[in-house]
């Protein structure tokens, strides 16, 4: 039995109903919708959800706790909601929203502007030298890929610590080159 996949996934204040292969959660932050693949099938006790596969075929071995893990996202996400916050370092490094859009300046000859994606609240938090970008939303996966594309856009580089960075984020920092004569 997969270790992850037989943990009961516990309500906490939101409803979860099930229609054929789809399950709806709904919560306080909205509703979401899930697809239960072939053979996996939940059971709602009280305020636990238990979510069963079918035979010990590896297939469904693997289904089993990846679906789980995705059914207790969709209800934390709905209660609680994700977040991630990325700080980024750099001289004269500056960040505003304007409308959808982020606007930043960040060592480039030129402006970056990113659109945020639907369903996303970004909250900007300004210092000197740095600010802060706090993604939050209900879907896990929309709020790190959108993580994940700023990311990409100025990496932390560990000499200075200069770029964007997880706010818990270990980086190994590397020491300067020294001139030996």
């Amino acid at each position: 039995m997969s270790r992850i996949g037989k943990l009961p996934i516990p309500l906490q204040g939101a409803k979860v109903t099930l229609s054929g292969n789809t399950v709806t959660a709904v919560g306080a932050r909205g509703e979401d919708t899930f697809v239960l693949p072939d053979g996996i099938t939940i059971e709602v006790t009280g305020e636990m959800v238990n979510v069963n596969r079918r035979d010990d075929s590896p297939d469904q071995r693997r289904l089993h706790g990846v679906t789980r893990a995705q059914l207790n996202n969709r209800i934390l996400g709905v209660t609680r909601g994700h977040t991630l916050e990325l700080v980024v370092q750099g001289k004269g490094y500056q960040a505003e929203l304007v409308g959808k859009a982020i606007e930043m300046q960040i060592g480039f000859s030129h402006k970056v502007v990113v659109s945020i994606p639907e369903g996303l609240k970004v909250e900007l938090k300004l210092g000197q030298n740095t600010f802060s970008l706090v993604i939050a939303g209900n879907d896990k996966q929309l709020v790190g890929n959108f993580a994940s594309t700023l990311y990409k856009i100025r990496p932390v580089e560990p000499y200075n610590l200069i770029g964007f960075r997880y706010s818990d984020q270990q980086i190994k920092r590397k020491a300067a080159k020294s001139a030996t004569s």
